[in-house]
């Protein structure tokens, strides 16, 4: 063993190993003579690379490729030039590139886990395959019974770009003469509109603080910051704001509410490093007066952007957490703080549902486990506000969680399963009936539809939505898999007769312009869809309700009135119009 250490020393060009005091003069060894073997790294050809397979580099052509018959291209890289340490590396890398892309091939043949619900619990999975609750107009367009002839239809984004709010909606040739020499009067009149008309349907400002704001900037004039920016969104929404069951405001009005919100978007931009209340409320009504012009993504960018704001709030953390089942104000929160987080929270998450944005999926629809803490209220119609405010919130929870239970039901294939489906159902409906009683007397759904305003209006909207998710599943297996079992058809008739009821409930806003009009598009739209998908079905047509006819003529007629400032209405209007005809 000395002599052969003798000799490989002696061969390396360095001092013997048993030399005194060679360990002090030895050099470090040069990082290409490291105790690696030198070779090339073994790197698949570009059909196994593609098909993320091993490649076991055969000359000239590797196994694979031999057996198919393709090209086999190797990397044009040289890797000959890599010291021993980083081919190596590249060596382990493929490895564990490997070992990953097996992980992935076995977890895909495992069943899903069971993913919790609202309130903590783990809803029973008795099979593989479960049913998704695919409810929007984009997913009704892609039903089979459509035999994928509107594939071309599907991008509401790309449809809604279209019309663009400067196309619709000019700022006025005297912009800033109008805005910055506003007087008074007409400040405190375009105010009163916006608490009379808007506001109320989300009350997250306290109004005498909002009346000391707008006086302030009656008085100083505007300036650039955050309670300026506010003014400025009030005035906007305030020009346009009309009382319920009247028509779409003129163009002229339009100009000036463009013309005030560009102004408060001059603002805005300063908010955007901060968080607060006030931040978080002027980039709200920047969202609803979005959403009022039928703008939906730039409004659901605002609805985020108000979110992120309310995330320095100290009870936030707190709001999703499973024991947080209680009135916010025990978290420690303001009044105004905990309405406008859970405003933002709820605006941000319906748009993100309609719009179906891919970074943005349908696991995270989770709402907070709180009910804000209501104002010590003036006067009746603040109260009332509130009552419709709490009441909405506790609707859109129970929403949610029948659609975690359903959405974790093994996909009905049989007629024991949708037996056991429909065992669930009564349940659900006592639910929504026992909402529906206990609303107070102001709130109450139980009186003639005539003498609704525009809060019992939009309950009874949200309502006809929670009908609609706990009959989805039969409305389902009735159009596109004809099924004709007892439970699916007597739950898929409720289902068609509540797409019916839905059109004509809406009807009376078909041509009001409100935060929530573009919304009401596609919930009838969707209705109208599937009432005529229902006719292409033998099974379906025997269950269609009287009137479905005249129901749809109406969905094109709202489609029609507002289809140059929509930029979906007018595509979605021709299809309603090819089915129509066909039937």
């Amino acid at each position: 063993m000395e002599h052969a250490d003798s000799f490989g020393s002696a061969f390396s060009g360095a001092p013997p190993l048993n030399t005194p005091g060679s360990q002090a003069k030895r050099r470090p060894a040069p990082r290409g003579t490291a105790a690696y073997p030198r070779k090339r790294a073994n790197t698949a050809c570009q059909v196994c690379r593609a098909r993320r397979t091993k490649c076991d580099n055969k000359k000239p052509s590797c196994s694979f490729c031999e057996r198919v018959g393709a090209k086999c291209i190797s990397s044009p890289t040289d890797l000959s030039a890599f010291d021993p340490a980083s081919l190596k590396i590249l060596e382990r890398l493929d490895e564990l590139e490997d070992r990953l892309l097996s992980q992935q091939s076995s977890q895909s043949h495992q069943p899903r886990q069971a993913s919790l619900l609202p309130d903590g619990t783990t809803p029973i999975q008795t099979g593989s395959q479960f049913h998704v609750l695919c409810i929007s107009l984009v997913d009704v367009l892609a039903w089979p019974i459509f035999e994928s002839r509107f594939d071309a239809h599907l991008d509401t984004k790309s449809l809604l770009r279209r019309i663009p709010l400067d196309a619709v909606a000019s700022p006025s040739s005297d912009s800033y003469t109008s805005v910055g020499e506003l007087d008074s009067k007409n400040g405190l009149k375009l105010l009163d509109a916006f608490l009379q008309h808007v506001h109320i349907k989300n009350p997250i400002l306290d109004e005498a603080s909002v009346r000391q704001m707008v006086h302030r900037t009656n008085f100083d004039g505007l300036g650039w910051d955050a309670e300026s920016c506010l003014v400025l969104i009030i005035y906007a929404l305030g020009t346009i704001a009309s009382s319920f069951g009247s028509s779409s405001p003129s163009p002229a009005n339009l100009g000036r509410a463009t013309s005030y919100f560009n102004a408060s978007q001059k603002r805005i931009g300063t908010l955007l490093g901060r968080g607060g209340t006030l931040e978080a409320q002027c980039f709200f009504f920047s969202g609803v007066f979005l959403m009022t012009v039928f703008q939906p993504i730039q409004a659901w960018r605002n609805f985020v952007q108000a979110l992120a704001a309310c995330q320095e709030f100290e009870f936030a953390k707190q709001s999703l957490l499973p024991d947080s089942n209680r009135i916010l104000g025990s978290l420690g929160g303001t009044t105004a703080e905990e309405s406008v987080y859970w405003t933002c929270w709820k605006s941000e998450l319906e748009l993100r549902v309609l719009l179906q944005l891919p970074d943005f999926t349908a696991k995270d629809h989770v709402y907070p486990r709180l009910f804000p803490t209501p104002p010590i209220g003036n006067g009746n119609e603040e109260h009332r506000a509130w009552y419709f405010y709490l009441a909405e919130i506790a609707l859109r929870r129970l929403d949610t969680r029948i659609r975690y239970e359903m959405c974790h039901v093994p996909r009905p294939t049989g007629d024991l399963a949708f037996v056991e489906l429909s065992d669930t159902i009564p349940s659900y409906e006592d639910q929504i009936e026992s909402w529906m009683r206990s609303l107070p007397k102001s709130m109450s759904l139980q009186t003639p539809e005539s003498d609704d305003d525009v809060l019992k209006f939009i309950l009874r909207g949200h309502m006809m939505n929670t009908y609609e998710l706990i009959y989805w599943p039969f409305l389902d297996a009735t159009i596109n898999q004809q099924q004709g079992f007892l439970a699916v058809e007597e739950y898929g008739r409720k289902g068609l007769n509540c797409c019916l009821e839905r059109i004509r409930l809406n009807k009376p806003g078909f041509k009001h312009r409100h935060h929530g009009t573009w919304f009401m598009h596609q919930s009838c739209t969707r209705s109208a869809l599937i009432l005529l998908a229902a006719t292409r079905t033998p099974y379906a047509t025997e269950l269609m309700p009287g009137g479905w006819r005249g129901a749809v003529i109406d969905v094109m007629e709202m489609l029609r009135f507002w289809e140059h400032e929509v930029g979906d209405a007018g595509d979605r209007l021709r299809i309603l119009e090819e089915l129509l005809e066909s039937v």
